[in-house]
């Protein structure tokens, strides 16, 4: 890197300027509980909020600061937990022991935050918090934006109000410094080009200004420009001038440096060493970390991170950069990747260069629906078999059949079809006998899951597997889910009359895969449990999800635990108890894993609850609206949210519309042959038919559910929906010769029954099922008549700001953001 005037540079460096009108704002930082200070990235939130408080913060004050970085979510929240441990020690640990918040758990952190106790005055700074905002609850970002703990002043510092609309920011009644308090005035610009020993017109300040729009990052890459004899040329962009400045004097050496740490929001020493392939590190590497603008360090993570213009600039120039530099900088930052054992960046970044041979390398593992980059693993792996040579592809059969199994996963038959045939064809040229033996029963085993959800064919091709193998299996590793993430293994019966005959090729399935994974799963007892509830023998099956859920959770079968809880949640509605169901809501929300598919399954079954109980606006909003967010998810997704959306839309008595998507859902349901949804279906299409008036084209579809129901006795449907069919079960019943059985009549009746109660719950102000307290139940009541808060205090005898505090927890759990919302739950 070429030499700078050191004596400019270094004045320049020291110099931190201030408007007038920005040090009359950090005035209140001191004073305020909650600051936040939003702009955009460049305009010196950071140094200026440092600078401030480096300068006059009160003897005995003490600072924290915690800034959100490119990080997990889950990772950043740990190290704010703590920050907050050093304040308060107990409400550090408890909130890091929740682990990161979610919906089922934001009303109790949301309160936690909201009683953070300080002895001493405190500064917490939370910068870069545009990185955790989006991800946190509505009730937790409340919650802190509402702060007003003694001693205690939180510093919100961020890039962009987003999700949130600035005047959420702006109700909370928090000390609000934004861009405009910022931004330079052309005076602001004259002074700070006369600080740094520029001397510049009035007029030129003004053109600066123009063309900057007071932008601090766009003038400090200005001035540097003039201070280095250059000019200032106003069609320079910001990009152009980054590389004017940084770029245009480096030699090859320092540029071919910092394009192998660009992929990266931030490296360490560690991480460098590797990237350069030079161990040490170069003395003019740590010159040039050193003498680089806009390259920070940041001591707690021991890291260095260029800044966001800086690393924009340096990636277009990788994107212009020679074939040659491309494939090392990629390839290096994807061994990185590799190392670390994070996957999808080492794939991002192989896929970039077409490096197949070390895309092939990767344990390729629960890959279905994972996203690479925004793009599904499935679409890149399926460019990567079209250009992939074939001498690469012999070298990594089990690779191969992991995509395959991705493919399958993904209801992409035709790619899975194609690529099992080419391994097939890969196998039969493997010399050794054994190897080739093993690997043909690793094609065995993914071929099975081409039948799912056939379990009766599936299992002697899995039998035949085993035998093969010989073995532990490679390809489907303890870690895949089971059956792709599907949680209900009621899916697995096709036909009527054989359930038995499923269950028996359930059992041996499960055993078979314990063999080859080392993992029991459970999902054997779940399918018993479920066809228990759904002949009607609650008791019976009880027990049974308590066994599943306590199997898969030993094992981290996600996909099953969910399962279990579904079904516990499932049998409390059915019973009506109202305390147990909130409980397995909840429940079932952290039942889940880290795979791609899981949050989804959450949310899919959670609305099953809060559509038949008209709960609509605590389902996310694709189920309402009957749109996969996933379209290469399992084809059972897609068959459980027309379930869903059915149910949604009947509840809301849209008829016609209702009507239209049933006929689509059975039509998918024959081909895809679930034998109990197909069964609901033909229910919920008879009570359509039923309200349109059409009671022949109602009974029609109530006889076709008897008569798939019948031979297994799944008469939970029935039972469930014989209520708003008025007499066609008895007379589907009565045609086919037979009386109705008891269980149906009385159960079906004590469901019912159970069923208008949980509805009442959902709607009546005195029975909320979110375990509202009493006082709490008082308020909301109140507040959904349309009182104030002030009138509101005065009628329960107690303070504005108590009632502030209950609304707050009555909001986290009833998962709205506002009051208006409460009349729609809360009901007179």
């Amino acid at each position: 890197m070429a030499k700078k005037n050191a004596d400019p540079m270094n004045s320049a460096d020291k110099v931190r300027y201030f408007s007038p009108r920005l040090r009359k704002k950090l005035e209140g930082v001191l004073k305020a509980p909650v600051t936040v200070v939003e702009a955009p990235s460049g305009y010196g939130k950071t140094t200026a909020l440092r600078g401030y408080l480096k300068d006059n913060l009160p003897h005995g004050m003490s600072v924290h600061w915690w800034s959100a970085g490119d990080e997990a979510p889950e990772a950043a929240w740990i190290r704010l937990c703590g920050e907050l441990a050093c304040i308060d020690s107990r409400v550090g640990k408890e909130l890091s022991s929740m682990g990161f918040p979610r919906v089922t758990t934001a009303w109790e952190i949301a309160e936690m935050v909201s009683g953070i106790h300080c002895i001493k005055p405190t500064v917490l700074v939370l910068d870069d918090f545009q990185c955790m905002q989006g991800e946190l609850p509505r009730s937790v970002m409340s919650a802190l934006l509402s702060y007003t703990g003694a001693n205690l002043h939180l510093v919100i510092v961020t890039q962009t109000t987003r999700p949130y609309r600035r005047s959420y920011f702006e109700k909370k009644g928090v000390y609000y410094i934004r861009m405009d308090d910022l931004r330079w005035q052309v005076g602001d610009v004259f002074r700070y080009f006369q600080l740094c020993g520029i001397s510049v017109s009035r007029s030129t300040a003004e053109q600066l200004y123009l063309y900057t729009e007071g932008w601090i990052a766009a003038l400090y890459l200005i001035m540097l420009q003039m201070q280095r004899g250059e000019g200032y040329s106003p069609g320079l962009g910001i990009i152009r001038l980054m590389e004017s400045i940084v770029w245009a004097g480096m030699d090859d050496e320092n540029k071919n440096a910092l394009l192998h740490l660009v992929l990266f929001p931030g490296v360490t020493i560690e991480q460098m060493c590797f990237l350069l392939q030079a161990e040490p590190l170069p003395e003019h590497v740590f010159d040039l970390l050193e003498e680089t603008p806009f390259i920070s360090y940041e001591a707690q993570q021991r890291r260095y991170v260029p800044h966001a213009i800086l690393r924009e600039m340096l990636l277009r120039r990788l994107g212009a950069a020679d074939s040659q530099t491309k494939i090392d900088c990629y390839s290096r930052a994807g061994d990185w990747y590799a190392r670390m054992g994070e996957i999808q960046q080492a794939l991002a970044c192989y896929f970039r260069v077409q490096d197949y041979a070390a895309v092939l390398s990767l344990p390729l593992t629960c890959m279905t629906m994972a996203r690479i980059e925004g793009q599904p693993f499935t679409h890149l792996a399926a460019k990567l078999l079209a250009d992939c040579p074939l001498e690469i592809k012999h070298r990594y059969p089990i690779s191969l059949l992991r995509i395959a199994y991705a493919f399958i996963g993904a209801n992409q038959t035709r790619q899975a079809d194609a690529l099992m045939e080419e391994i097939k064809t890969i196998i039969g040229e493997v010399q050794d006998g054994t190897e080739r033996k093993a690997l043909l029963g690793e094609w065995m085993l993914v071929a099975a899951f081409r039948e799912l959800p056939d379990i009766v064919k599936m299992e002697p091709i899995i039998k035949q597997a085993v035998e093969f193998i010989g073995g532990r299996c490679r390809t489907i590793t303890p870690d895949e889910p089971f059956a792709f993430g599907l949680p209900l293994m009621i899916f697995f019966s096709k036909r009527p009359g054989g359930m038995q005959a499923e269950l028996r090729a359930m059992a041996n399935v499960v055993q078979h895969l314990t063999t080859l994974t080392g993992v029991y799963s459970g999902a054997d007892v779940l399918f018993k449990a479920e066809w228990a509830i759904y002949r009607g023998k609650l008791a019976e099956a009880e027990p049974l999800c308590h066994q599943a859920f306590y199997l898969a959770d030993g094992t981290n079968q996600w996909s099953v635990r969910a399962g279990a809880v579904n079904q516990l949640a499932q049998i409390a509605f059915k019973r009506g108890s109202n305390k147990d169901l909130t409980y397995y809501i909840k429940a079932l929300e952290e039942s889940v894993g880290h795979d791609p598919l899981s949050p989804l399954v959450s949310q899919m079954l959670q609305a099953d609850y809060y559509s038949w109980r008209g709960l609509f606006q605590l389902t996310v909003p694709w189920i309402n609206a009957g749109k996969i967010p996933f379209p290469d998810a399992p084809v059972w997704v897609r068959a459980y949210l027309r379930y869903a959306h059915l149910a949604v839309l009947l509840q809301k008595e849209e008829y016609s519309r209702f009507l239209g998507v049933a006929e689509v859902a059975l039509a998918e349901s024959q081909k895809s042959g679930y034998l109990v949804m197909k069964i609901y279906l033909y229910l919920l299409a008879a009570i359509g038919y039923l309200k349109m008036g059409r009671r022949d084209q109602a009974f029609d579809y109530v006889q076709k559910a008897l008569a798939d129901a019948r031979p297994d006795q799944i008469f939970l449907p029935i039972m469930e929906l014989k209520g708003n069919l008025d007499d066609l079960v008895e007379k589907a019943f009565y045609t086919r010769g037979e009386e109705m059985p008891e269980e149906v009549v009385t159960e079906g009746q004590v469901i019912d029954d159970n069923w208008k109660v949980l509805i009442r719950y959902a709607s009546e102000s005195n029975n909320s099922p979110y375990n509202l307290t009493e006082r709490e139940t008082e308020v909301a009541t109140l507040a959904a008549k349309g009182l104030s808060n002030k009138e509101i205090g005065l009628q329960l005898f107690i303070s504005e700001s108590t009632v502030k505090y209950h609304l707050r927890t009555v909001f986290s759990k009833l998962g709205i953001d506002r009051r208006s919302k409460l009349p729609g739950l809360l009901a007179d």
